[in-house]
């Protein structure tokens, strides 16, 4: 029986693109007839996403006059992204017996990561992935596998983002009543001190709310809204191309790649502030509500098959039976670093936890990724 560790020597796990990943594997062999061919030992980095086809039932008619249900299957779609895989054999069989001496053994590792890797992510239909897989060829037995996962995080300085540090604000104008009856006009507006945040950072959020309309409105929703655009391609395929590098060698990224790709949106709710108002016919209301960012990913569109954004969305309700509501997005950005360079941060891990991905991949494990989270207080 094996039994292996994955150690890095850097704690916590967390590694900017183009850093060397070093570390060692440390594998305990307690049997002594321990039968196996080879070790080998791969860093892979990568982006996936996968949804399946939905079944469609459509009646047809046929000559006879008898009615026909046809079942109508749409493909699966996926879509991969290889930014990094290195293999290496870190032990192998000198004779016949392959067998594997037992006790310890130790096999160092030194891997670097591209520079252009994107920030680790895991969603519901994809991720951004980094690990180190460990595989024990075995003959006439299933090969032992051991993979350890582990964080990328690029440097996205808030101060270098055009805009992130000037104001935002965004409006919406709703008319109430019937046809050969108008209520009235509402006008609810949001605004921001600013576009860029970082995990642990307070935005504080105002909301101003003119209602010259004959209805009351009772309540205010403030969400965090994270969203994810996921690429897919039905029956796709892969082909490798060569990616600018920053030395002397050209390093490999494997684009998926098809004419009929798709897109599927996914919207996750970080966060719910309801704030209970009274807003009669023509008031005018002016409140602040701040919300501190938890650990997330930062803002990307890095990843060709991965986009992740961010909105704050409000949405203000009547009074009554027949409930309206006025609904208003205003997106901001989430970078890895503010503009105040020497403030101190933990990393912690994501807000979702290890349920942040349902897909069923051989490469799944439990892990949550690390996020940058910054002191203010």
């Amino acid at each position: 029986m094996a039994s292996c560790l994955i150690e890095f020597d850097k704690n916590p796990i967390v590694f900017s693109p183009g850093d060397k990943v070093n570390g060692n594997v440390k594998m305990q062999i307690s049997d002594e007839d321990f039968k196996a061919r080879k070790v080998r030992m791969e860093m892979i980095g990568k982006a996936y996403t996968y949804w399946e086809g939905n079944v469609k039932n459509n009646h047809k008619i046929k000559n006879s006059g008898d009615i026909a249900r046809v079942r109508h299957n749409c493909a699966d779609h996926k879509g991969k992204i290889v930014y990094c895989r290195f293999e290496t054999i870190v032990w192998k069989s000198d004779g016949s017996k392959h067998e594997m001496p037992s006790g310890e053994h130790i096999f160092p590792f030194s891997f670097q990561l591209p520079h252009w890797a994107p920030p680790s992510f895991e969603g519901d239909l994809g991720f951004i992935r980094y690990f180190i897989k460990v595989e024990i060829d075995r003959p006439w037995k299933f090969d032992d596998k051991f993979i350890t996962c582990f964080t990328v995080l690029p440097s996205i300085d808030l101060s270098l983002i055009p805009n992130s540090q000037l104001p935002s604000k965004k409006h919406t104008c709703e008319e109430f009543g019937a046809v050969l009856w108008k209520g009235g006009l509402v006008k609810m507006e949001i605004r921001l001190p600013k576009q860029g945040y970082v995990c642990g950072e307070s935005i504080p959020v105002k909301i101003l709310v003119d209602n010259k309309t004959s209805k009351s409105f009772k309540k205010i929703s403030l969400k965090l809204l994270q969203r994810i655009t996921y690429t897919g391609f039905r029956d796709g395929f892969v082909n490798s191309q060569s990616h600018p590098s920053m030395g002397n060698e050209k390093e490999k990224v494997t684009y998926a790649t098809r004419l009929n790709a798709q897109i599927r949106v996914e919207e996750r709710k970080i966060l719910e502030e309801i704030m209970d108002v009274r807003i009669e016919k023509n008031d005018k209301i002016d409140m602040e509500k701040a919300i501190i960012v938890p650990p997330l990913p930062p803002s990307t569109k890095t990843c060709e098959i991965i986009d992740v954004e961010y909105f704050l969305k409000a949405k203000m309700s009547t009074l009554g039976t027949l409930k309206s509501a006025v609904k208003l997005e205003l997106p901001f950005i989430i970078g890895t670093v503010p503009t105040d360079k020497d403030r101190s941060f933990d990393y912690k891990k994501s807000v979702f936890g290890y349920a942040a991905t349902s897909l069923k991949n051989r490469d799944v494990q439990k892990y949550a990724p690390l996020y940058p989270v910054y002191k203010f207080i």
